[in-house]
């Protein structure tokens, strides 16, 4: 397997960590908008997100990501409307360095008010498989075992994945794999999903980025970039992640 293009040089790392600082003020803007305004829309957040991209020199080809309530149980929705208490509200920011063409991607899903305790637990749920997921992160782990270990561990605490998606193999659920490489496309390998046969190496850069999904609730994911050390992974992802704001 060819993998001249994962093995990220130092200095590529540094243009992925450097887009990672503008994705994490983004998204301090667009949790302090939704704290302070009464209404808050995802249109106006959408704007605040493409502002603070433009201003540090990056774009985002593909959009972003601000859906609340039902809007979030879809993965790919960018979001439109009122973002309302109470509910689930998926924030994904992927944007690229103009000068550099590098990407970096992250997620925070948060509540506006005291989310309702099956929420809270879907959250908790989420954030503990990411854990476990982030702890598997080293070269040599072979990507399916980790998607494997997130299957499973959701399957233990109750969370089903079932139905037909329109994206996804599956509606409801871990309906998505959990994670990918980020370096000049936002989405390359190593791939984690059931249809690959990569393994980590030393200079990956990746997501893991666990999220359950159903209807009746809405989404929750949260979406972390690692990258692949000697004997282990740093995390370049330094937004906190806190639920109810």
């Amino acid at each position: 397997m060819n993998t001249s293009k994962r093995n990220k040089s130092a200095k590529q790392v540094a243009s992925i960590k450097d887009v990672q600082r503008v994705v994490e003020l983004a998204m301090e803007k667009v949790v302090f908008y939704l704290q302070s305004e009464p209404s808050p829309t995802s249109e106006q957040a959408h704007t605040i997100i493409d502002t603070v991209l433009r201003e540090h020199d990056c774009d985002s080809p593909e959009g972003h990501i601000v859906a609340g309530g039902g809007q979030s149980a879809e993965p790919h929705e960018h979001g439109t409307g009122i973002l309302k208490k109470g509910v689930p509200i998926v924030i994904d920011i992927y944007p690229r360095s103009r000068t550099t063409g590098y990407y970096a991607d992250m997620t925070r899903t948060v509540c506006l008010g005291v989310p309702e305790e099956k929420l809270q637990n879907m959250y908790d749920s989420v954030l503990k498989a990411q854990e476990l997921a982030i702890g598997m992160v080293r070269p040599g782990v072979v990507c399916l075992d980790i998607q494997i270990a997130v299957e499973e561990f959701f399957k233990s605490v109750g969370y089903a994945t079932s139905g037909k998606g329109k994206e996804f193999a599956f509606a409801e659920g871990f309906v998505h794999s959990i994670g990918h490489g980020v370096g000049k496309d936002i989405h390359e390998a190593p791939h984690f999903g059931r249809n690959g046969n990569y393994v980590l190496i030393e200079g990956d850069v990746v997501t893991i980025e666990p999220g359950l999904y159903y209807k009746d609730i809405g989404g929750v994911r949260l979406e972390d970039m690692l990258l692949v050390t000697k004997d282990g992974c740093e995390n370049l992802t330094h937004f906190p992640k806190q639920f109810s704001i």
